[in-house]
This record gives structure tokens, C-alpha cells and sequence, in this order.
């Protein structure tokens, strides 16, 4: 899916007849959607680095401040595979990147495979959120509208005249429930608890490019919203 079947799904989940919903909020909620998935559920990305010699390691752009370190292979290759033990490796955070320090120094040349969490990315052509879920995440952005829409109508309920009182509450009262159906949705299909269920990812860079896992933004301008 992309980021438009999405907004197109959310869109006939939410049901906003009377076009509350913006857009921003609408693609506020795909996003807040998205970062309790990865969450739940995060997505497993297998880096092959080169070293330029030394003990500490640039990590690539896509490590965030949200990802996690799971496995550091090295040598690479190996039969079984030799992985060096976590508690021996640590992130350390400059200014402006990130660097896995390593206990034991690496030559020019040498290879380490790492892998580490990173949150799921949709866009106008990428989704990495596993087929069987896609429908749930989308259930989850729509209990966030459904749930501000209930809102909206318990406030204009308040200030409304006696004719519209009983139609304001009604749409306040069914709101409220789908939003809570919606969430009920998503949390039986994904649950609520860490997984390794989802699948990795793979590439291989060099310390020195960046931007090799990067470029992936989870919004590009968006169309509009579906009536």
C-alpha cells in the first residue's frame, strides 16, 4: 500500500460525513499509527558497515534515537555466525551522528553486520508494514479521528440548541464506540506486546555515506482528503 491507499482506507473507516477531519489530522493520526506499530512491532534493518580502522563505528542514518541494537556480527561469514555479545557494545551519540563502540579494534576494510530496530515507513511507492497488518494500522489511525470526532460533537453539544442536541449526541455517542472498536481491531490482530515477528530488511553501505539508509520520509505531500 501507499501512503494515498491509506488515507483512502482511514478515510472509509472514520466515515466523516460532515468533513471535520482535516488532512493534517488525518495524516497526524497515519503517523501516530505508524510509530505505535513500530512500537508493538518494529522493523528489523540488516546493515553490512566497512570499517576505516578503529574501534568505534559510524551508524548509518537510519539508526534513530528510537532504534535498538540487536546483533553485531563479526567476522562476517562464519559458520555458525559469531556475533560479539551486546553488553560489550554501546551507542554513543555526537551532536550530529551516531557511533556503535566496539571492544576490540577493527582494521580498514574489515565488515560488521548490524542489526537494529528502525520504525516502518510508508511513502508514495515503499510500505514495509507486513500485508497482514496494514488493514490494522489503518483501524488505528481511524480510532484516533473517530475518537476526536467524538469530542468534537460532545463539545458542540454544549453550545448547540435543544434541536440539534439529540443528532450531536448520537454523533458523539457512535464515534466514541467506533473508536474503541477500531482500537479493539487493531490490538487483536497486532497486540500490544514486542514481537520478532516482523521481517528484515537488508543493505550494504560504507561508514562514510550517511545518507544510505536514509531518505525515507513517512509523508510526502498528500492528495485530498476523500470525500
Amino acid at each position: 500500500m501507499t501512503l494515498a491507499d491509506y488515507q483512502t482506507l482511514v478515510a472509509d473507516l472514520v466515515r466523516d460525513r460532515d468533513a471535520v477531519i482535516t488532512d493534517a489530522q488525518r495524516d497526524a493520526a497515519i503517523d501516530a499509527a505508524f510509530a505505535r506499530y513500530s512500537a508493538v512491532l518494529p522493523r528489523n534493518v540488516v546493515v553490512d558497515l566497512t570499517s576505516t580502522g578503529g574501534q568505534r563505528i559510524e551508524l548509518p542514518a537510519g539508526f534513530t534515537m528510537e532504534s535498538i541494537v540487536t546483533a553485531v556480527e563479526f567476522p562476517v561469514g562464519e559458520i555458525p555466525p559469531v556475533e560479539l555479545e551486546l553488553a560489550d557494545v554501546r551507542v554513543y551519540a555526537a551532536p550530529t551522528q551516531r557511533f556503535l563502540d566496539l571492544p576490540a579494534i577493527t582494521l580498514t576494510g574489515d565488515v560488521l553486520r548490524i542489526t537494529y530496530t528502525a520504525v516502518h515507513l510508508v511513502d508514495g511507492a515503499d510500505d514495509t508494514v507486513p500485508p497482514a497488518h496494514r488493514q490494522a494500522v489503518a483501524s488505528l489511525a481511524a480510532s484516533n479521528l473517530c475518537g476526536q470526532l467524538a469530542s468534537y460533537y460532545s463539545s458542540e453539544l454544549e453550545s448547540t440548541i435543544s434541536a440539534d442536541a439529540v443528532n450531536y449526541k448520537d454523533k458523539a455517542q457512535r464515534f466514541r464506540q467506533r473508536a474503541k472498536d477500531l482500537e479493539a481491531d487493531f490490538t487483536e490482530v497486532v497486540g500490544d506486546a514486542p514481537s520478532d515477528r516482523n521481517k528484515a530488511a537488508s543493505a550494504t553501505v560504507a561508514l562514510e555515506r550517511r545518507n544510505a539508509l536514509g531518505g525515507h520520509r513517512l509523508f510526502h505531500p498528500t492528495r485530498s482528503w476523500p470525500r
